[in-house]
């Protein structure tokens, strides 16, 4: 290797540094600015100022009705109730579908290779009708 010619490191180096001046010296400060900023955005949206009309706002609406004495236990019941639901009936249908194809259809195939190749009947009731739909 030449001492004259810069290895690929020194390039990587040298153009590092050069990004480094070419960014300047108040990136940092700039970076802090901005994140301040969007913070005191976010506290001012979500902080409440008393002589201050409110906006009305769904999130906060719906958290007081959630959350109340009155309403919250039997709305998360409700809300329990229906996921559970949906779980039960959503299920039913791609399970039929899994079922006709595993034991409707791939279950006589496997059952008659079984047969074609010659497989004595008890191994093959072994494999396909006791390990196969035992799956």
């Amino acid at each position: 290797m030449s001492t004259k010619t810069p290895s690929r490191r020194e390039e990587i180096l040298n153009t590092a540094t050069a990004l480094r001046w070419d960014v300047g010296e108040r990136i940092h400060d700039h970076a802090v600015e901005a994140l301040y900023g969007e913070a005191t955005r976010i506290a001012a949206r979500a902080q409440i100022v008393s002589g201050k009309r409110q906006r009305v706002n769904f999130d906060r609406i719906l958290d007081r009705l959630v959350t109340s004495r009155i309403f919250g236990f039997p709305l998360m019941f409700l809300l329990l109730a229906a996921v559970f639901w949906v779980t039960i009936e959503g299920a039913n249908k791609p399970s039929a579908m899994i079922s006709s194809l595993l034991v409707g259809t791939v279950h006589p195939m496997l059952v008659e290779l079984g047969r074609s190749v010659g497989l004595p009947w008890w191994i093959n009731g072994l494999l396909f009708d006791g390990m196969y739909l035992a799956m």
